[in-house]
């Protein structure tokens, strides 16, 4: 087994890891994928931003995608507090290049990546685990791994440039850089899977539906089929009132009894797996990229999912991560002045999402979802975020400037 001969070494074969493998193969690039378990698996996060097709589309994936997966044409948000609905359809976002997306089983849709990567000329070892990355000085120059079937197999394996796509794990976050939870998203998910839950007719069968309380949030993502993923996410205030030795799947069903409307959409459903729970902390990382590495994905920062932001992040962040990635191995400069932009353009994407979040969260947003007389102006803006169209690389559009002036981001200060 050769421990030499990359182009770059990819930790992580989720969404990002993968697009990313597959991204540097069409160009030519020789790709190693590190990915420390077995697809399929199970994995939250299932609902898909229709910006992210773009990349599929560049990658060959949309017959495959579109064959395999419901379309999602909007998103319905619902109100315990108020009774008003507003469904937004992407068509209606400033620029409607892609007028759907897609609702995805995780485990399948990850592998469908994984193998794309892999039939693209990457190379994907999976149940293998990087345990270090390696440095010369402040240049990373490779990765220490551990075959988890053959514990004893521990390989050094080198190459110009070292990406963590790792997700939360935040493999190299974790040992050389500084890490902040964001202000007031610290958020729980429970969740689960069910069959027969109500879903809308017609086209509108495979938009989201969320569901705002007093505690948070409920999401109903539909797939192909009678199986819906359904969860809420609830401040750590109401996660304080779980009862000693009450179990996730009653506290689970506690709070779906504080949402009539959650209890409607759910009326005669029958749940198919144990309830999880995943700590929704948002956090991010003080750089994305430094001299031979970078960041993609959740493993640079993690932003709290209400608008299904994850997915499309790490997918569109990697197309733009190869591009950078190419452009430094022809150059012969994998410092990290050569993936400024890069780091640029996620930073400015990420922070368009967390203002209006973080707004979301303090009222002001949720207000406007709702306007009963909204102007046709902040109802495209509101779909444009939705659609996922925040990676304006090359001309940003007046509506993301008001956006930014009326929702900016409240980011984390590194002393």
């Amino acid at each position: 087994m050769s421990n030499h001969g990359w182009d770059a070494l990819i930790l992580g074969g989720g969404p990002g890891g993968s697009t990313l493998a597959a991204s540097l193969a069409q160009r030519g690039r020789r790709a190693l994928v590190l990915e420390r378990e077995k697809f399929p698996r199970f994995h939250i996060g299932e609902s898909l931003l229709p910006r992210s097709r773009e990349v599929f589309a560049e990658l060959g994936l949309e017959e495959e995608l579109d064959r395999r997966f419901l379309r999602k044409y909007g998103a319905r948000f619902l109100c315990c507090t108020t009774k008003r609905e507003s469904t937004y359809r992407f068509e209606e976002s400033f620029d409607p290049k892609f007028t759907y997306a897609y609702q995805v089983p995780r485990a399948e849709f990850d592998h469908v990546l994984l193998e794309h990567a892999r039939k693209l000329g990457a190379e994907v070892r999976e149940q293998w685990e990087a345990t270090d990355v390696l440095f010369e000085g402040s240049r990373a120059v490779g990765v220490r791994a551990k075959n988890l079937l053959n514990p004893s197999e521990v390989v050094e394996l080198f190459a110009p440039v070292v990406v963590d796509a790792t997700g939360r794990d935040t493999l190299l976050a974790s040992r050389t850089r500084r890490k902040a939870n964001i202000a007031r998203l610290d958020k729980t998910a429970l969740f689960s899977h069910y069959r027969g839950t109500f879903r809308p007719s017609g086209q509108d069968e495979g938009n989201i539906q969320l569901v705002i309380f007093e505690h948070g949030w409920f999401w109903f993502i539909p797939f192909r089929g009678d199986v819906t993923s359904v969860g809420v996410v609830v401040s750590s205030e109401w996660m304080r009132q779980k009862q000693k030795g009450e179990t996730l799947d009653s506290f689970y069903d506690r709070t779906f009894a504080r949402s009539p409307m959650a209890c409607e959409l759910l009326s005669g459903a029958t749940r198919l797996r144990p309830v999880g729970a995943l700590a929704d902390f948002s956090y991010r990382i003080d750089q994305l990229a430094g001299d031979g590495w970078l960041f993609v994905g959740d493993a640079g920062g993690f932003l709290d999912p209400l608008f299904s932001t994850g997915a499309h992040l790490a997918i569109k962040g990697a197309s733009l991560a190869a591009e950078a990635i190419d452009h430094a191995l022809t150059t012969g400069d994998v410092s990290r002045a050569a993936f400024a932009s890069y780091e640029a353009n996620v930073r400015y994407a990420v922070d368009l999402f967390l203002g209006v979040v973080q707004s979301f969260y303090a009222g002001q947003f949720r207000e406007t979802l709702f306007e009963p007389n909204q102007r046709t102006t902040i109802r495209r803006l509101i779909t444009s975020i939705l659609a996922g169209d925040v990676f304006h690389v090359e001309r940003r559009p007046p509506w993301a400037a008001f956006l930014r002036e009326h929702y900016p981001a409240e980011v984390p200060t590194f002393a």
